[in-house]
C-alpha cells in the first residue's frame, strides 16, 4: 500500500505538470482523496510561484525564519502521526521523504514559497561573498532539518562539509576577498602553514588556536581570503565528533519484498581510517539466521580493530610571536607581556644582536601541560635602521683621498656615486651635501670645491721648511704639484711668494723666488740698525695680508 501511495503521488505530479487539474487527479483515486489533495495543492503553489523575482537581501533573514518555522511544524505533525494509531501509516513523512518525487516536492516547497524558484536555482553555484550565497545556505539548513533518518543526515553533513572545503579552494583560486568557515581534519601542522581537510591555510600572530588541536583533530576553521589567494586563519577550534548513525531493527518484511541492503557508515571524523561497511540481511519468514556465520555465508570478512591499533601521539602546536624583551630571568623571560619558560633545550640566537631589556625578540614556543609557554627558540632581532637623513654644511678641506675626505671636521665616505665639482686642495672651502646613516656615519652625495679668488704677493724670511708646507715670515705657504720654485730653499733665505689666499688664512703658492741669504756687516761708527725701505715694505705687507686672511675667514 505504501508503494501504491507513492506511485499515485508521482503519477499525479507528472499529470499536473502536463496540464491536468488537481480535481481530475484526485477524482481518479477517491480512497486516497483526503490525504492526496493537500500534497497536490502544495505542488500547485510551487508552480504558481516559480516566476517570482528574487527577494532583496534584506528579506533573507525573515524568509529564513519563516522556512525554519514551517519545517518545525512539519516535524511536529510527523511525530504526531507516528504516535497516532488512527493515522494511515503511509502518510509517514520520513517514508515520503525517502522517495524521489515526493522528497523533491516537500523539501523544495518551503524554500520556493518564500524565495522563488529562480533564486534557489541560481544560488546553487554561488560562493562566499556572492549576494545569493545566503540563499544557498538557507536551502542547506532546510534540507538538513527535514532529513529525519540518522544515517542519511550523517551522510548529508559529510557532504556539506566537503562542499564548504571546495568553496574555500574556489575562493582562494579566484583571489576574492571574503570571510568563510569550514570543517575538516587537521592533515599537517607546519611553521605558520596548516592543511585542514586538504585546504592550505596560513596562521598569523592573531590566529586563535583552541586547546587540544593536534594532527588528526576534527576542527572548524574561520578564515579570511586575501587578494593574493591566501586563506588567513582567524580562529581554529576543535569540533565535537559526529555520532555514527544508529542501526535499528526494521519490521520483518514479507517474503520477496526486500533484498539485502548494504549501508555505509561514515567515520565520526574525516580521517584516513577506512569506513566500516555493514551488511544488513533482512529477516526471512522461512529461515532463521545462524548466530555464528560460516565461511560460506560471507566471502568478505568485516574489518575488526585489534588491540595493536594505537593512536598517533599528539603533535604540539607551535606558537609564534615577537615583541620587546621586558624582563630576563634565570628560568623565565617576559617578552611582549608574555612569560615564557627557558630551559636547556631552548635555542637562543644572538648572532644579530645581544639579548637585553628593550631589544626585540622573535619567539617560537609550545604549551606545556599546565598551559604555560615553553620557548623552543628565541632570536634576538637587530635594532631597526633609521632612514638616511639629509645633511648639508660648508667647511675647509682638511684632507682628501679616494675613499674618504675630512671637511670642516666631518669624516665623509666617498662612493662611486659621489659627485665632486672642482679640484680639491687642502684649505679650500667646500660645500657638501651628504646623508647621515643610522650608525651616524656620513656618505657624501655631492661636494662642490670653491676655488680662491683673491691673489696675494709678499716676501719674507723662510722660517720653516716641510714637505708641502712652508712658513714664510709667519704665513703658512702650501705647495702643490703646480707650484714653481726658483732658487734653493734654505732657512733664513729671503723668499718672494705669489699665490692665492685660502679660506683658512694660508697661501697656496703659485710661484716662489728664493734669494740667497746676505750676511749683515755692522761698523762702530754706524748708528743703531734701522730698517731699510725693503724691510719696511715687508713689515707693512704682512699685516695687510693677515688682515685680509682674517676678513676672508670671517666671511
Amino acid at each position: 500500500m505504501n508503494e501504491d501511495m507513492v506511485s499515485v503521488l508521482d503519477k499525479c505530479i507528472e499529470e499536473m505538470e502536463h496540464g491536468a487539474s488537481l480535481e481530475a487527479c484526485v477524482a481518479q483515486y477517491p480512497a486516497l482523496a483526503a490525504q492526496l489533495e493537500p500534497l497536490l495543492r502544495l505542488v500547485l503553489d510551487i508552480q504558481s510561484l516559480g516566476q517570482e523575482p528574487a527577494p532583496p537581501p534584506l528579506n533573507l533573514q525573515a524568509g529564513r525564519r519563516r522556512v525554519l518555522r514551517e519545517a518545525a511544524r512539519l516535524r511536529v505533525e510527523q511525530r504526531e502521526q507516528e504516535h497516532s494509531k488512527q493515522s494511515p501509516w503511509w502518510l509517514n513523512l520520513p517514508a515520503l521523504l525517502r522517495r524521489s518525487a515526493a522528497a523533491a516536492a516537500l523539501a523544495s516547497v518551503l524554500l520556493v514559497t518564500i524565495l522563488g524558484a529562480g533564486t534557489v536555482a541560481i544560488s546553487a553555484n554561488s560562493l562566499p561573498g556572492d549576494a545569493l550565497y545566503p540563499v544557498k545556505r538557507i536551502g542547506e539548513e532546510v534540507q538538513l532539518f527535514l532529513t529525519l533518518d540518522e544515517q542519511r543526515k550523517a551522510q548529508l553533513v559529510d557532504a556539506l562539509d566537503a562542499r564548504r572545503r571546495q568553496e574555500a579552494l574556489a575562493v582562494s583560486s579566484s583571489q576574492r576577498v571574503a570571510e568563510l568557515s569550514f570543517r575538516g581534519a587537521v592533515d599537517s601542522i607546519e611553521d605558520g602553514r596548516w592543511t585542514i581537510g586538504g585546504v592550505p591555510v596560513r596562521l598569523s600572530d592573531e590566529t586563535s588556536v583552541g586547546d587540544g588541536v593536534t594532527v588528526g583533530s576534527f576542527v572548524r576553521v574561520e578564515v579570511r581570503s586575501l587578494s593574493d589567494g591566501t586563506l588567513l586563519a582567524l580562529r581554529i577550534a576543535v569540533e565535537p565528533a559526529a555520532k555514527p548513525p544508529r542501526l535499528t531493527a526494521s519490521p520483518t518484511p514479507a517474503a520477496g519484498e526486500a533484498t539485502p541492503t548494504e549501508l555505509t557508515v561514515p567515520s565520526p571524523t574525516p580521517t584516513t581510517t577506512p569506513t566500516t561497511r555493514v551488511v544488513v540481511q533482512p529477516a526471512s519468514s522461512t529461515s532463521t539466521p545462524s548466530p555464528t556465520p560460516t565461511a560460506t555465508e560471507s566471502s568478505t570478512p568485516s574489518p575488526t580493530p585489534t588491540a595493536t591499533d594505537t593512536p598517533l601521539p599528539p603533535r604540539q602546536v607551535k606558537i609564534r610571536f615577537a615583541g620587546p624583551i621586558d624582563e630576563i630571568g634565570a628560568d623565565t623571560w617576559t617578552i611582549d607581556g608574555r612569560v615564557v619558560r627557558v630551559d636547556a633545550n631552548t635555542s637562543i640566537d644572538q648572532s644579530q644582536a645581544q639579548a637585553a631589556v628593550g631589544a626585540t625578540a622573535s619567539v617560537v614556543a609550545v604549551r606545556d601541560d599546565d598551559g604555560g609557554l615553553v620557548a623552543v627558540s628565541i632570536i634576538i632581532e637587530p635594532p631597526p635602521q633609521a632612514p638616511p637623513e639629509p645633511f648639508e654644511f660648508r667647511g675647509l678641506i682638511e684632507n682628501y683621498g679616494a675613499d674618504s675626505w675630512t671637511v670642516g671636521g666631518y669624516s665623509l665616505a666617498i662612493t662611486p656615486d659621489t659627485a665632486v665639482e672642482g679640484s680639491p686642495k687642502q684649505g679650500l672651502l667646500a660645500q657638501v651635501k651628504a646623508v647621515r646613516l643610522g650608525d651616524g656615519s656620513l656618505v657624501a652625495v655631492q661636494i662642490v670645491v670653491q676655488p680662491p679668488t683673491e691673489e696675494v704677493q709678499f716676501e719674507g724670511l723662510i722660517q720653516s721648511l716641510a714637505a708641502g708646507e712652508w712658513i714664510v715670515e709667519g704665513v703658512i705657504v702650501r705647495l702643490d704639484e703646480e707650484t714653481v720654485v726658483e732658487g734653493k730653499p734654505a732657512l733664513g733665505a729671503m723668499a718672494e711668494v705669489q699665490g692665492l689666499l685660502l679660506a683658512d688664512g694660508a697661501v697656496l703658492a703659485l710661484r716662489i723666488v728664493i734669494q740667497p741669504p746676505v750676511a749683515a756687516t755692522v761698523t762702530p761708527s754706524q748708528a743703531p740698525a734701522t730698517e731699510t725701505p725693503a724691510t719696511l715694505l715687508r713689515a707693512t705687507e704682512i699685516p695687510t695680508l693677515t688682515e685680509t686672511a682674517l676678513s676672508s675667514i670671517q666671511r
